[in-house]
């Protein structure tokens, strides 16, 4: 069996794209929460603003979680 590792320039590329990919989904899933309760009312500039952020941080952390496992297994092989 041929076991290969696989270059620093293919996680990086994959991390980019994971990271807008997960950005979108986890923004799409942070729509279900209901953050009226919570802001004034009028304030759906401020909601969003606020759901972007959080995607954006959730992203990182989700897709930085993910490749740092691949990176290991491959750095394992």
């Amino acid at each position: 069996m041929f076991l290969a590792l696989i270059d620093a320039d293919v996680f990086t590329i994959s991390r980019i794209v994971l990271f807008f990919v997960a950005v979108i989904f986890i923004f799409k899933a942070m729509q279900a929460i209901d953050f009226q309760k919570i802001f004034r009312k009028n304030s759906g500039d401020q909601i969003r603003f606020l759901f972007m952020v959080i995607a954006i941080i959730l992203g990182y952390l989700f897709v930085d979680a993910i490749m740092n496992i691949f990176e290991h297994l491959n750095s394992l092989l």
